[in-house]
């Protein structure tokens, strides 16, 4: 993701190792968030900051327990929203997500719609926000609720779908796939982040993709774009679910009760608001960075690695399959 302006350097903390590949601008401080310390040690050396983009967070991929997503995710939020209040910066940036909604009553999901989320990553992220509008009047406070961000190099989840599709194994969904998920582009998503440090105060705004496909419809269209010999299979919606949900506690499925819940429900959130008050519009729709991903993911599938066998980002990882590997093989 590019949130590079001309006039403009970039500090970077991460735990993670650097991926070598940053502009120069870019200075990488190798550091966890939950270290008071080690955040004030990037505070001091290369403060003072203009703006936090605080987009760090632990994700439920099974590679961390509950306890160092939630302390990660709350108080490591709470660190460095401090920090930047102690040095006077002037605006912090927070991506949410989607996943705080939980199973929304209504469809699209406003801002103001009620945080409901069924797992311990959405609970995390809904009281990270709560703890920011503590701090409302201190700094200037911009959350972001994304969905799924999508495009060149995010992997996740949906380097399993394209693995199925380039060897031409079958894909499936719940019911008959009718259902509608938001995503948005990466690159879509800084857009977002740089329209909102210039805002002043605090305020909540979703973010997505317009043009939203079915599932079906996408993985129609990645199976035309490949060429591939992959067919889309419908499952009972009830039994697959109660399937998945057995496989999870059993802790050989890669997708955990948000994703296994969701996958055969509709999720999409109203955006007037961010392109009301940030001017801010998608330029990618969902099959976009769909097809861009794929095509990224061929020119690079001998050289990813497993999640967890390598210190990198879970985006740049392909998840530990599980029981998948069997569905694999006689699909």
């Amino acid at each position: 993701m590019n949130l590079l302006r001309e006039d403009c350097e970039i500090v970077v903390l991460d735990k993670l190792s650097r991926l070598g590949d940053e502009p120069e601008d870019v200075f990488y401080a190798q550091g966890n968030i939950l270290s008071t310390q080690e955040v004030r040690d990037v505070f001091k050396k290369y403060g003072p900051f203009e703006t936090v983009y605080h987009l760090a967070a632990e994700m439920p991929d099974k590679s961390a327990s509950d306890m160092l997503l939630w302390e990660t995710n709350v108080r490591g939020t709470i660190n460095v929203v401090k920090e930047a209040v102690k040095n006077k910066t002037e605006s912090f940036i927070f991506t949410s997500s989607n996943v705080a909604y939980g199973i929304p009553k209504k469809l699209p999901v406003r801002e103001e719609d009620p945080l409901n989320s069924l797992e311990i990553y959405g609970k995390s992220k809904a009281k990270a926000e709560k703890e920011l509008e503590g701090f409302r009047g201190k700094i200037n406070t911009q959350i972001i609720r994304c969905p799924v961000i999508s495009g060149v190099g995010r992997l996740g989840l949906q380097s399993i779908l394209f693995e199925f599709i380039s060897e031409n194994k079958n894909v499936y969904v719940l019911g008959d796939g009718s259902n509608k998920y938001q995503f948005v582009d990466a690159d879509d998503a800084c857009d977002a982040l740089k329209l909102a440090s210039t805002k002043k105060g605090f305020d909540v705004y979703n973010i997505g993709a317009d043009e939203i496909l079915s599932l079906r419809q996408i993985y129609q269209k990645i199976i035309e774009y490949a060429g591939s010999n992959s067919k889309i299979i419908s499952l009972p919606n009830k039994p697959a679910l109660i399937t998945l949900a057995i496989l999870e506690k059993l802790n050989i499925s890669p997708l955990g009760v948000y994703q296994y819940s969701m996958i055969g429900r509709s999720l999409y959130m109203d955006t007037a608001k961010i392109k009301t008050k940030l001017h801010w519009k998608p330029r990618k729709t969902n099959l976009d960075t769909f097809i861009d991903n794929y095509k990224w993911y061929i020119e690079n599938k001998n050289s990813f690695k497993t999640l967890g066998s390598e210190n990198v980002s879970s985006n740049r990882s392909l998840p530990k399959m599980g029981v998948f590997k069997l569905l694999k093989m006689i699909s």
